[in-house]
């Protein structure tokens, strides 16, 4: 220890409390927690789902006590915590959407503290030069473990209800013809082949969501998985653990494509109010011309017209169950588990029509 610093001997917290217990303490006090004093994120916002219902908050007051306990905790902030940058439709309390790692005023030491990366990743980002670039950011961060999440309106055409593809051993775009067979090789620029530069990776963690409807197109995907085997430096590899793979599932407000504003808050009676207009929900299939839509609001021309995600417009219908009630039933029969999450009642106050089914395999790769 630093002489400079006071061991602190008449501390019973130094003195009498081991240092392995006085650690967990001091990491349980330092761990990333939803902060309940902070706006709660909108329920239709593309960002929310469990575990993001509101900003993020570390109570970092504890390094400032004395430096004693800062020599002890200043690196567990880094390493203790998950790291998460998003890469296109960021809550709106993230002012960049990347890691303090491509922050110049980042110490050298906060970079190499870091354990835990987790990416919301757009699929035209991953495939695309975003995801080769971001990989090679870490000269001199080493996290052992990525986790990697695409959202359900994180795919191609999403909004169209275009057929999911995923192929991280194809270069560019995945495209269903060229499904690589199990025992071919990872193309070189493919996104695949990228995590050879992350030097000290142990462990791959990929997230992938739809709705429920796409069950079959998803586990589709995930049953090639067992012939992706990840390449790293020193020619280690990166093995699917199939043990640790997990299928879960949740109920939350049915994205549409004009929502692209992440600072709108819900209305009242299914409606979404974007500033100070206030748009209903729409349940007409017809073809309305939406005009240009390419406004920074997220509203479709002036006609302000949802394009349903992920399934046909859900309607009220005579039966006792409504079609959220009858999707997570299904989900639950074939072994599917629900997160259970305090989102203060908002999605459980909409109508049915207005609420989606999202279903989530979880892959688990360790080198």
């Amino acid at each position: 220890m630093d002489h400079a610093i006071n061991p602190q001997i008449e501390s019973p917290l130094f003195t009498r409390i081991p240092p392995e217990v006085r650690n967990q303490i001091f990491k349980f006090a330092l761990t990333a927690y939803e902060d309940p004093a902070s706006r709660k994120y909108s329920s239709a916002a593309y960002y929310y789902r469990p575990g993001y219902t509101r900003p993020h908050r570390i109570d970092t007051e504890l390094l400032l006590t004395c430096r004693r306990v800062y020599w002890e905790t200043y690196k567990f902030p880094a390493s203790i915590n998950e790291h998460t940058s998003w890469y296109s439709r960021a809550p709106p309390n993230i002012k960049k959407n990347h890691l303090s790692v491509d922050n110049r005023r980042c110490s050298l030491v906060r970079r190499r503290d870091l354990r835990t990366v987790h990416v919301f990743a757009q699929q035209i980002w991953l495939e695309g030069d975003g995801f080769a670039g971001f990989t090679g950011l870490w000269q001199y961060a080493r996290p052992t473990t990525l986790v990697i999440t695409l959202r359900h309106s994180d795919w191609w055409w999403w909004e169209d209800e275009a057929p999911l593809t995923f192929d991280p051993k194809q270069e560019g775009k995945a495209s269903p013809e060229k499904n690589r067979s199990r025992s071919a090789a990872f193309a070189l620029e493919s996104w695949g082949n990228q995590f050879r530069k992350i030097k000290g990776l142990q462990r791959l963690q990929l997230e992938l969501e739809t709705v429920a409807n796409k069950k079959q197109e998803l586990d589709a995907i995930v049953d090639r998985a067992d012939g992706w085997e990840f390449p790293l430096a020193n020619d280690r590899i990166l093995h699917l653990n199939k043990s640790k793979t997990r299928r879960t599932g949740w109920i939350g407000t049915r994205l549409t494509e004009y929502r692209e504003n992440s600072e709108y808050d819900e209305g009242e009676d299914g409606e979404v109010t974007v500033g100070s207009q206030s748009h209903p929900d729409i349940h007409s299939t017809s073809n309305t011309d939406a005009g240009d839509s390419s406004t920074s609001t997220g509203i479709v021309g002036s006609q302000h017209v949802p394009v349903t995600s992920g399934a046909s417009i859900l309607r009220h219908t005579n039966d006792q169950e409504d079609e959220p009630t009858k999707a997570k039933r299904v989900l639950e029969a074939a072994g599917v588990i629900f997160d259970v999450f305090d989102d203060g009642g908002s999605v459980k106050r909409l109508p049915a029509h207005r609420k989606s089914v999202y279903y989530i395999v979880t892959l688990i790769w360790e080198a």
